[in-house]
């Protein structure tokens, strides 16, 4: 089974029949004969076929086989609009370079913001990746969380294709705008010293601040320990905010001897480590946005 015919099969079991008869005929159509404003008129007429609060069913198997084809490619979080336009920019992807780079580049200029998150979301799987890489860059500097969830979360394509530094920059506005970190795929293979650098600053700035640090901000320091961080560390092992201790748990247990002290006065945590019942995961499907405003509204009411 192709990847194609793997999403269409996931499509079909929420979709209605006509919905779908449509989606194929579009495709057939345009395998045979591909016409740059017949395919915007398709992609565009996605939403008017499908339910735009349809959400995918999934079934045991299907994260594994899509995973085999595109290693950390999810369609967690995805609904029948994203997965329809998806569709379409594969048969997209089959077209020449010239034309798949021109049809792209007018579809995103002109796309709203649920197209722009299909089109996003498909770059795992699309030809050309490096040449996609500023495209990406670019729709990270949006202001939009679901446009911005689509290229960060649940998408392997920054991992694979981006620098230390746009990888970098993607993380920190993550913790910016509240993202749930867990959900970047490969926040631990590319978690780097720059970074565990400009992720211990935030927390001092935030802490000046008196506002809240995520605890999934330490992740990225793991392996990692400057000076500062290994201070950082001894801090935040005496804390009451939710999270913190949780994490400097899981720094410590994976760490060098310099943080070897830190056990003594966190051993019930350091057991759930090494049991597997306290992971990086766990902390941020934990200590999601509402731990964040109500701990901000807890420190403003303290003033």
């Amino acid at each position: 089974m192709t990847l194609e015919e793997k999403l269409l099969e996931i499509l079909q079991r929420s979709a209605s029949l006509e919905a779908m008869d449509w989606l194929e005929k579009e495709c057939a159509a345009q395998r045979a004969d591909f016409v740059q404003r017949s395919f915007y008129y398709a992609f565009s007429g996605v939403s008017r076929r499908f339910d735009k609060k349809g959400a995918l069913t999934l079934q045991d198997g299907d994260a594994d086989e899509l995973g085999a084809e595109v290693p950390g490619f999810t369609l967690e979080g995805w609904d029948q609009f994203r997965l329809g336009r998806v569709i379409l920019l594969l048969v997209l992807a089959e077209q020449g370079e010239e034309v798949f780079n021109e049809t792209l580049g007018k579809l995103l200029g002109t796309a709203d913001l649920r197209e722009q998150a299909a089109i996003y979301s498909a770059l795992p799987l699309l030809p050309g990746g490096e040449k996609l890489v500023e495209l990406a860059i670019d729709g990270l500097r949006t202001n939009i969380v679901d446009v911005f969830d689509s290229i960060a979360l649940g998408n392997p394509f920054p991992a694979k294709h981006f620098s230390d530094e746009a990888w970098n920059q993607m993380v920190l506005k993550a913790l910016f705008i509240s993202r749930p970190v867990f959900r970047i795929v490969g926040v631990d293979e590319r978690a780097n010293a720059n970074l565990a650098v400009s992720m211990s600053d935030l927390a001092h700035e935030r802490w000046a601040a008196g506002r809240w640090v995520s605890p999934e901000l330490w992740r990225s320091c793991q392996g990692e320990l400057s000076d500062q961080i290994v201070e950082d560390m001894k801090r935040l092992v005496e804390s009451e905010e939710p999270g913190q201790r949780e994490a400097v748990a899981l720094v410590v247990a994976g760490s060098d001897g310099r943080l070897k002290p830190l056990r003594d006065k966190i051993p019930n945590l350091i057991e759930e480590v090494n049991a597997g019942t306290l992971t990086w995961d766990h902390v941020g499907r934990k200590y999601g946005n509402a731990q964040f405003s109500v701990f901000n509204d807890q420190q403003s009411d303290k003033k």
